[in-house]
């Protein structure tokens, strides 16, 4: 199987979700008429970190932002990996990524599970309980979300479930961006998948983020780099890789759990 791929690297106005929005479209359309398979938005792409008004900018699971990408999926036909937003439950909000199929059906969502203690997430949201896998046309998916990408063991149950291809979309600050990027690698190579990165740029008046999505392969080879400017990157994901590189370097195959 082979496909495209895209990351959405964005800069996110805080708070501005029809800004933002309009942004997250464009590109979408853009990768689209590129021949993209498949997009990947940045961790809250429709808000940024504006977690003090988190209870008025959550939405429900089929609020306006979801249906909205559903449409443009269908249309477009593309998978879109939608990054994450503020998604509120009864009374509990939410770090949530949706994976939309190309015909605009929600394939599933995941709740980001470590929240990042310096941007008080656990004073606004809800941790989420586990990771499961997305099964579709293109491969088998596993979705993590920033602050998990430094959790090995969340990455590693994923690998071992079937997935081929990790997402991380992500707001990663540009003073850490040498660690996002070591991460992604080390989580590529250790686990022998695809790993993609998606981040954001720009700052929010708090923070400067760093940009730097990339594609990275089961080696560790980075396949697509982004600079710190808004853009869009693809790559070729050919999973066939997988099996070779697990072929000539076994690692799985000797994993022991009795430490």
């Amino acid at each position: 199987m082979e496909f495209r791929v895209a990351c959405a690297q964005m800069d996110i106005a805080l708070g501005n979700k029809d800004v933002n929005l309009d942004s997250a479209v464009q590109m979408v359309k853009e990768a689209a008429n590129r021949g993209v398979d498949l997009i990947v938005l940045p961790e809250l792409f429709t808000t940024g970190y504006c977690l003090d008004k988190a209870e008025n900018l959550a939405e429900p699971p089929k609020g306006h932002s979801i249906e909205l990408l559903r449409d443009l999926a269908g249309r477009f036909r593309i998978f879109i990996v939608a990054g994450s937003l503020l998604e509120k439950r009864g009374t509990q909000i939410f770090n949530t990524s949706h994976l939309i199929g190309k015909d605009g059906k929600l394939l599933g969502h995941y709740d980001k599970v470590h929240l990042f203690p310096p941007f008080q997430e656990h004073h606004y949201l809800t941790a989420g309980s586990g990771a499961s896998i997305f099964k579709t046309e293109l491969g088998l998916f596993g979705v993590i979300i920033c602050f998990d990408l430094r959790f090995p063991e969340i990455t590693r149950k994923l690998t071992l479930n079937g997935a081929q291809v990790l997402f991380c979309p992500a707001e990663f600050p540009a003073e850490r961006i040498a660690v996002w990027a070591t991460l992604l690698r080390a989580r590529a190579i250790e686990n022998q998948v695809f790993m993609v990165g998606c981040n954001r740029v720009g700052s929010d008046g708090k923070q400067l983020y760093g940009g730097r999505s990339a594609i990275i392969n089961p080696e560790g080879k980075t396949l697509a780099q982004a600079d710190d400017t808004p853009q869009l990157i693809e790559a070729t994901i050919t999973l066939e890789e997988i099996a070779a590189v697990r072929k000539s370097m076994p690692v799985l195959k000797y994993i022991r759990d009795e430490f």
